[in-house]
């Protein structure tokens, strides 16, 4: 008589396991652009580039064959990012208003065939920071980042806020100087009664630094007023009195003009001046597809050929 043997229905623990280790996913090399990219930096001195996605990936690129991948602990989308040129550092914005520090770190020497080789080079969080809220003002939308600078010093990142305060932080240990923190009141007293009219500046929406002086910083605030400030002196060099909504600034090579586009499609160029502290009026403004407003200049470049033009 013939026996057979059927297998119960059910699941083995064995092979179950068995199974996990055989089809497992696991990812061992990433290549090519990342998916939702959302900020963009360049290194001209180390030719690196860097792109930040939405879920707070960073991939930095150079030479074919160099890449390098960094993840934020937080998946939050990265807003901002700029290189502290030929350092191999990076600081990067996220939208939670977080400041993060970046660098490329090489690791202990290693021996492969009795042949010494470098450490394999790594893209390391060093820090981060976050700005303390403003005391008495319980939201935390007046110390929300707008907009960065880095001085050419690389020693100091201006940080413009939505409350229009401008703050300073020293780098790379990501400090803050508080000696050196510009609150909107103090612009706000040097201003002419007709033109303050007890209104806010609104945000800072744009930060430059003067082209041939260092320490000379221009502040735009959104309702249209343009600042330089002087960093070392404390004080505003020259005001310059927009009244349309400021979009951008622009420095000219040799820090004699500056030109700010505006929300209803129009620009206009500034004179930089050292015997007149008021400015109440551009050299020149123009729509140039008006003259009726037009979309807004979210961003204005102003670059000068070999030739001079």
């Amino acid at each position: 008589m013939m026996k057979f043997r059927f297998r119960r229905q059910g699941t083995d623990p064995q092979r179950e396991k068995i199974k996990q280790e055989l089809f497992a996913f696991n990812k061992t090399v990433e290549h090519g652009f990342p998916h939702q990219p959302s900020a963009l930096a360049f290194d001209p001195r180390l030719q690196l580039m860097a792109i930040g996605t939405k879920s707070g990936a960073i991939k930095i690129y150079g030479a074919p064959g160099v890449e390098f991948t960094g993840l934020h602990k937080d998946t939050t989308a990265v807003t901002q990012m700029h290189f502290l040129p030929g350092q191999g550092r990076l600081l990067s914005l996220l939208d939670d208003n977080t400041i993060h520090l970046w660098e490329l770190v090489a690791g202990p020497p290693r021996e492969l065939g009795g042949v010494k080789k470098e450490g394999v080079v790594s893209l390391n969080e060093v820090g981060s920071y976050s700005l303390p809220g403003r005391p008495g003002i319980e939201s935390c939308s007046a110390t929300r980042v707008t907009v960065l600078l880095l001085l050419k010093s690389c020693d100091l990142l201006c940080i413009g806020t939505e409350g229009g305060g401008v703050y300073f932080l020293e780098l790379p240990r990501l400090l803050l100087k508080d000696n050196l923190t510009l609150p909107q009141d103090q612009i706000t007293q040097s201003l002419p009664d007709d033109y303050r009219c007890g209104k806010s500046l609104g945000p800072v929406e744009s930060l430059q630094e003067h082209p041939q002086q260092s320490g000379k910083i221009l502040i735009g605030y959104s309702r249209g007023l343009v600042v330089l400030w002087d960093l070392n002196a404390r004080h505003a060099d020259q005001l310059f009195l927009g009244k349309q909504q400021l979009e951008s600034l622009v420095w000219e090579r040799s820090g004699s003009l500056f030109v700010s586009s505006h929300n209803d499609g129009g620009y206009s160029v500034w004179s930089v001046t050292s015997g007149n502290a008021c400015n109440p009026q551009p050299v020149s403004s123009t729509i140039p597809y008006g003259p009726f407003p037009c979309k807004a200049i979210n961003k204005i470049l102003w670059r000068t050929t070999q030739a001079g033009k």
